[in-house]
């Protein structure tokens, strides 16, 4: 289980674990990867909370079962990406000076308060009535009245009302019970330019005199908030001269957390291997992952989120595009959590919780509020893999087979994440994954009374989720992948399982 136990006795133990997923293909004789834990070396604690996001109101709407699975899900951190677009914009007074309609808004910040989460407001950009599409950018070049938008958006929430431009109050029919800590400014200004909804691009000096004049505003509204930015489309965009180092060199208020946002690529054409590597040292989980490491070098002593994380951005409906939620989206989601965690990003905000035409985008069904795959893979990633999680030594000895290896807080229990990403060619797009068989060597482990194992892989069932199995306690047992996908496994120091 996932609760606490106490350490009764010392013992050690090699326990030889092969992860059970159902076989639908020949696999490869033999074991073909070893990963090796050892419980008495740690390496660090992780401290990355998952969370996920909104763009449109009425997403948990559609269905009773959605509200159901987003409180049950209890996503610690959510955010809610303010925008113009689409039938179900949020952003009040977005499109028409003085037309302060928080109805959707307000729905989403209830639906994330009753959930237990938080909410990180994203204001994507100045409301459209702020711009000179003739002009061919924002019509006020020094962001003051920008920044009046926002300070009345913060007292909204935070005070529980403001004084409109027309000399109005507007109340807040929540009061202050929805306050809102988090305030991400902007939403990817790194864009191509346009106006909104279709575009937003801010350039490096725009975006920090926008950061200069908003902030002070906000603050003095409610001090004790927490700004976020700049939310670029890529960790890094024009090497040295770029928003982050611009933002921590020029800011008043520097960032009190630092975001960009994460996709493996932009077409559903586009290789799993794509997906994964990357290529010319970009995209991919290993763009990402390299562009953490710069993001931190950036902003020292930083927290770091990454406010969107997915598969591709890509927004069509091709065959290839259901990578995100089957056996490949459950390998490249686990891979990034582990990836990530271990790099020290603080949050990853999966992209989006229900979009109502693309399963590439949502943990459920937008119609019927099922759960896919990538619903059950954050869910389980969550719990076994808390904040504050100790890190313990692993490794494994084959390319494209990654783990991971936990203490939870106040546990005795070892929790070990393997993910099975072997591609089954180069050229795949949409493959089944290579397969493989594991063996999982768990030494210095005391007390062990009990081994259980969840599988997410492409027979998973959706409605009730992976189920954990009992294991022998044994020195030798052996099981097969089929493909890609992703087994945890719990080793029970003391009373047996019951998760």
């Amino acid at each position: 289980m996932l609760g606490r136990r106490e350490l009764t006795f010392a013992i050690v133990l090699t326990a030889v674990v092969a992860v059970g997923f159902v076989v639908t293909r020949p696999v490869a004789p033999g074991p073909q990867a070893i990963i090796a834990v050892d419980t008495a070396i740690a390496t660090g604690t992780i401290q990355t909370r998952l969370g996920t996001q909104f763009v449109l109101s009425g997403a948990l709407d559609r269905s009773p079962a959605a509200h159901a699975r987003f409180t049950t899900l209890a996503a610690p951190l959510v955010r809610i990406n303010a925008t113009t677009i689409g039938l179900g914009w949020v952003l009040p007074a977005g499109k028409t000076r003085g037309d302060w309609s928080f109805g959707g808004l307000d729905s989403l910040v209830n639906d994330i308060g009753r959930a237990g989460g938080q909410v990180l407001l994203a204001v994507a950009y100045a409301p459209e009535w702020m711009w000179d599409c003739a002009g061919g950018g924002i019509r006020d070049p020094t962001f003051a009245e920008f920044a009046g938008y926002l300070d009345r958006l913060v007292g909204y929430f935070n005070r529980g009302s403001f004084v409109a431009e027309d000399g109005r109050t507007v109340t807040n029919p929540a009061g202050r019970v929805n306050r809102i800590t988090y305030w991400e400014l902007w939403n990817e200004p790194d864009v191509p330019d346009s106006c909104p909804p279709a575009g937003n691009h801010l350039s490096v000096s725009q975006y920090v005199t926008m950061w200069n004049a908003a902030a002070p505003r906000m603050l003095a509204v409610d001090p004790s908030i927490k700004l976020v930015g700049p939310a670029t489309a890529n960790a890094t965009t024009a090497g040295d001269s770029d928003y982050l180092p611009a933002l921590m060199s020029r800011a008043a208020h520097k960032p009190d957390i630092v975001s960009f946002h994460g996709y493996g690529g932009w077409l559903s054409s586009q290789t799993d291997r794509f997906l994964f590597v990357g290529a010319d040292g970009s995209f991919g989980l290993d763009g990402i992952e390299r562009g953490l490491a710069r993001v931190k070098a950036w902003a020292p002593g930083v927290p770091v989120w990454v406010t969107e994380l997915n598969v591709n951005s890509a927004f069509d409906q091709r065959r290839e595009a259901q990578r995100a939620w089957d056996g490949f989206g459950a390998a490249w989601g686990a891979s990034a959590f582990r990836r990530l965690a271990l790099g020290g990003a603080d949050a990853l905000f999966q992209y989006q919780f229900s979009h109502p035409e693309l399963r590439q985008f949502s943990l459920v069904d937008a119609q019927s509020g099922a759960p896919l795959l990538p619903y059950w893979r954050d869910y389980y990633l969550a719990r076994y893999f808390p904040p504050g999680s100790t890190v313990l030594s692993s490794s494994s000895s084959l390319a494209g087979v990654e783990t991971l290896a936990v203490r939870p807080p106040g546990s005795a229990n070892v929790h070990v994440l393997v993910v099975n990403r072997q591609l089954d060619s180069a050229t795949a797009v949409g493959g089944p994954g290579a397969p493989a068989a594991m063996r999982v060597n768990v030494r210095n482990l005391a007390g062990l009374t009990a081994l259980t194992i969840r599988s997410l892989d492409a027979s998973t069932p959706l409605d009730t989720g992976p189920a954990a199995r009992m294991l022998p306690v044994e020195a030798a047992v052996t099981v097969n992948f089929s493909g890609y996908g992703v087994a945890l496994l719990e080793f029970v120091a003391g009373d047996a399982a019951s998760s």
